[in-house]
């Protein structure tokens, strides 16, 4: 078919990239059930706040349906990436023994539908749904499914309208509404080819013993609200609606249940006036093969429908309601077709999909469409490759669909301190963003390689680095303190304690002082810059040893601190607010024997912890086996193969690190408030809201005083310090920091 002028001038003005990156966003509701499938009797978890406030996850129709709703975007693979935390997140906040049902059919309904729980989000919003369960079908309203909202880039309208357009329609507005007219009119057409290829509920629930079907959610039929939208002009598609909510088919205009709507960001009367804002496609099952209940494909294959719609010639007026009753009746015959057959518009699907791959390929869209359409024409030309004949052939489909909810909720237990489709960010970074996610606050991977987040909250935005790097601390320090040696000194400058130091910026030079480190009794190393490179010797190794470690640290990074050796226990102090929130003990790497293991083995067990994993990737770093590790067990004149005496422990290291293996243990309740408030007092004079201090002391149960400041020895201080280690300790309580870090931004 030929494009039509539209197409033309995006063809003309090389704008198709425009076309092909519309922005999408996704509502997904899925019902919270037991482990037998029947609606969860737990209470809506609070964690997710005030539903009037949480745009991103609240109830839908009754308290058992979670909404959970993502921004736009127009790169698909982020998009899925932030459903996929979303939904994450959201699991994580179940009960023990509640699940995510993964189906749009209903799961297991009481007896009694009038028992089934309505959102009580606010007075009014409760009353509707007592309306709405009085004047609709509840097992229908029980349902749930995907919504697509789908919006193009404004640059191709402006750049569309100014150059031809203007003269053709009275206003911007008019010609942005004659757009989304076009591309609503397509969807419509389409809706049989969505759900053949896309559907998945054989029963509108999950108990029916009634012929199975391609969806009985989605097809005509499967609607709680049976009006149908006239979408033959903006202004018809208005007119409609209001004569549907006075003849009382409608309880309200929110209640029109076809598979396509218009949104605006203003009231649906004034909808021509100021312009639809985006499209929101209705008819999507959810997938019950993936977590999400998404099946990418569908999202990608509907963008792809919007650029052909787009460019193509739009229906004659005349034509639309009588092509829109055709397409209803189409899609009626195939929701309702057996989907464990061949399906009678098998060779029309076909044949639309060719049209579509000629399109992408004539138009030159993204070679990821046309590896799409080869997909899909497969799904097409086997029916058994379509998701309602995959779930249509499951022999007892309450159980499979237990399984599938019960193996999900599994895998996003798994590990509860990675928030999947954010793991390219840092640990702490991703806590955060788990938390924030939770509270409805929007998420942007600013930049994950450098782990800067955007957090959007209403009209508030805050920026955050490395999990905790903000705004509340000053710019300025921040960025002295990212150097050790400047960070100490800002230390000492405040009159605390420090060890002394001196910094080296080449190998020679430090191995030269290897004498008089020797004499000194010790020694720590640490690279100056970011890096975590650290080594400490509380005696001083062999000269070749020593020589080989210090090249070594030279290889990570440009400069070296050599610091006195503070014998003493590590902590690290967690402010926020200017208050202490978290401590945690770090205790150097080390196994203990059991009288009967061997060293590897000892080893192995302790890094098959669930926590512990490769630095900075897990809570726990893993224990390793390099020149320090190694020389500490000739120290103790142990080997690979020794079997340790039972309880005793084998320190690998001198330094307790986060990144070199160091135990860490909650410590919050156990320091005394002395050490507490000095740590409050210096955060209070170096002006930081944030800041990890990191403290040697003796004895925690000691009170400080003026007269012995040797008692608590600063070792550092971070701008943007870590939030796992609190949230994730090896032994003791897990303490919500980053939800209080976010009580501080928002």
């Amino acid at each position: 078919m030929e494009l039509d002028a539209v197409g033309k001038a995006i063809e003309q003005y090389h704008l198709v990239p425009l076309v092909s990156h519309s922005n999408m966003g996704l509502e997904v509701t899925m019902q919270r059930v037991n482990g037998h499938g029947e609606l969860s009797t737990q209470p809506y978890p609070a964690i997710f706040g005030d539903q009037r406030q949480n745009r991103q996850i609240h109830n839908a129709f009754a308290q058992t349906q979670l909404k959970m709703t993502t921004p736009a975007m127009n790169d698909v693979s982020q998009l899925m990436a932030y459903l996929t935390g979303l939904n994450t997140t959201v699991r994580r906040q179940l009960a023990a023994d509640e699940y995510l049902w993964p189906l749009s059919s209903t799961p297991v309904l009481p007896d009694d539908l009038t028992k089934i729980p309505l959102a009580e989000a606010d007075e009014l919003g409760f009353k509707r749904r007592q309306q709405q369960a009085k004047k609709y079908d509840i097992t229908k309203l029980m349902t749930t499914g995907v919504h697509v909202n789908l919006s193009f880039n404004e640059q191709l309208f402006t750049r569309l309208y100014t150059e031809t357009f203007h003269q053709q329609y009275s206003s911007y507005v008019e010609f942005r509404n004659a757009i989304y007219l076009k591309a609503a009119q397509g969807f419509v057409r389409m809706n049989w080819l969505i759900q053949y290829l896309f559907g998945a509920t054989p029963t509108l629930q999950i108990t029916d013993k009634t012929p199975a079907q391609r969806s009985s959610v989605h097809g005509p039929a499967g609607r709680y609200s049976q009006v149908v939208g006239d979408y033959t002009t903006i202004d018809r598609y208005v007119t409609k609606l209001q004569a549907d909510v006075r003849q009382k088919s409608l309880l309200s205009i929110s209640d029109f249940d076809g598979p396509v709507r218009f949104r605006s960001t203003g009231q649906l009367t004034t909808l021509a006036r100021q312009g639809v804002y985006y499209l929101e496609f209705r008819g999507l099952d959810l997938d019950p093969t993936t977590a999400t209940g998404v099946d990418q494909n569908a999202v990608e294959f509907l963008r792809l429908l919007a650029s052909y719609f787009v460019m193509m010639p739009a229906l004659p007026a005349t034509m639309v309601p009588k092509v829109s009753a055709q397409a209803d009746q189409l899609t009626a015959q195939v929701t309702t077709e057996d989907p464990t057959q061949p399906s009678a518009q098998a060779q029309p699907a076909l044949q639309v999909l060719d049209a579509l791959r000629d399109f992408a390929a004539a138009h030159q869209l993204p070679a990821s469409d046309l590896v799409l359409l080869d997909h899909l024409k497969k799904r097409v030309a086997d029916h058994q490759q379509t998701l309602s004949a995959q779930v249509a052939a499951k022999t007892d489909a309450l159980a499979w669909a237990n399984h599938q909810a019960a193996t999900f909720q599994t895998a996003a237990q798994a590990e509860p301190f990675k928030l999947p489709g954010f793991e390219q960010v840092d640990l702490s970074s991703q806590l955060l963003a788990t938390a924030a996610l939770a509270r409805g606050i929007k998420v942007d991977q600013v930049a994950a390689d450098t782990n800067i987040l955007r957090l959007t909250h209403g009209d508030r935005a805050q920026l955050v680095v490395d999990g905790s790097g903000t705004d509340l601390n000053p710019q300025a320090l921040t960025t002295v303190l990212q150097n050790k040696v400047a960070a100490k000194q800002v230390l000492a400058e405040h009159g605390v304690q420090v060890p002394a130091s001196q910094t080296y910026h080449s190998a020679n030079q430090l191995i030269d002082d290897y004498d008089r480190y020797v004499a000194a009794g010790g020694i720590a190393l640490k690279a100056t810059d970011r890096s975590h490179a650290v080594v400490a010797f509380r005696i001083m190794p062999q000269r070749a040893l020593f020589e080989r470690v210090v090249r070594q640290l030279f290889e990570q990074a440009p400069a070296i601190m050599a610091e006195e050796l503070i014998v003493a226990s590590s902590y690290r102090f967690l402010v926020l607010g200017g208050k202490v929130r978290a401590i945690v003990e770090r205790i150097p790497a080390n196994i203990v024997g059991d009288g009967r293991s061997t060293v590897q083995t000892l080893l192995d067990n302790k890094n098959h912890r669930a926590l512990r994993g490769p630095a900075f990737k897990y809570p726990q770093s893993q224990l390793k086996l390099g020149t320090i590790e190694r020389y500490r067990l000739d120290s103790y004149h142990l080997d690979l193969d020794t079997v340790v005496g039972r309880g005793t422990q084998i320190l690998l290291r001198e330094d307790a690190t986060f990144g070199n293996g160091a135990d860490v243990l909650d410590a919050t309740e156990d320091m005394h408030q002395s050490y507490i408030e000095a740590v409050e007092k210096l955060a209070a004079e170096l002006n930081l809201q944030v800041a990890g201090f990191d403290v040697m002391i003796p004895n925690l149960y000691a009170e400080l005083t003026p007269e012995h400041p040797e008692m608590a020895v600063y070792l550092g201080v971070h701008a943007a310090p870590f939030l796992y280690p609190h949230m994730f300790p090896m032994f003791g309580d897990a303490q919500p920091v980053a939800s209080q870090l976010l009580d501080l931004l928002f």
